[in-house]
């Protein structure tokens, strides 16, 4: 019962954050292993253009589990490099919950394009450094990658 409260909750945090935008996009981040992952092998993406924060969120449910993954980066610089090609770079952290338990920051390095206005893919890297863990072998601070690719849908409200 404590796990659907909590993701009710996490649920009405992310409308209420998005709920007042103009524009805001839906989409899904994959992890690529040969570079580190995500938090989560997947990702819930949502970011909206008044709020330079890109959030990622997943769950892994079962009946005797329950982990979750959260990015937050913030698109501190971007540019178009040519054409429909784009790069957008800042600093971000990231959480995975409760079993491992770890908390980082991460600065994602991406590459964008829109082959139509309401579509968006990507392409990212992301060096971190490991702030919190519960795991056993590792030397806090550490540094590691992570990778993904995903897509977004944009929508006006």
């Amino acid at each position: 019962m404590k796990k659907v409260v909590f993701l009710v909750l996490v649920a009405l945090l992310v409308v209420a954050a998005f709920g007042s935008a103009d524009t805001w996009g839906v989409g899904a981040a994959f992890g690529i292993d040969a570079l580190g992952g995500l938090p989560q092998q997947a990702l819930l993406s949502l970011k909206a253009p008044q709020l330079p924060i890109l959030w990622g969120v997943g769950f892994q449910l079962n009946e005797n589990q329950f982990n979750m993954g959260v990015t937050a980066d913030w698109w501190l610089y971007t540019t178009n490099l040519a054409g429909m090609l784009n790069l957008y770079l800042g600093p971000g952290i990231y959480a995975a919950l409760p079993d491992p338990f770890e908390l980082g920051g991460r600065v994602p390095i991406g590459l964008n394009i829109y082959p139509i206005d309401a579509f968006e893919v990507f392409l990212e890297v992301a060096p971190t450094i490991l702030l919190i863990s519960n795991r056993g072998g590792i030397t806090v601070p550490d540094l590691a990658l992570q990778g993904a690719f995903g897509f977004r849908f944009w929508f006006n409200t």
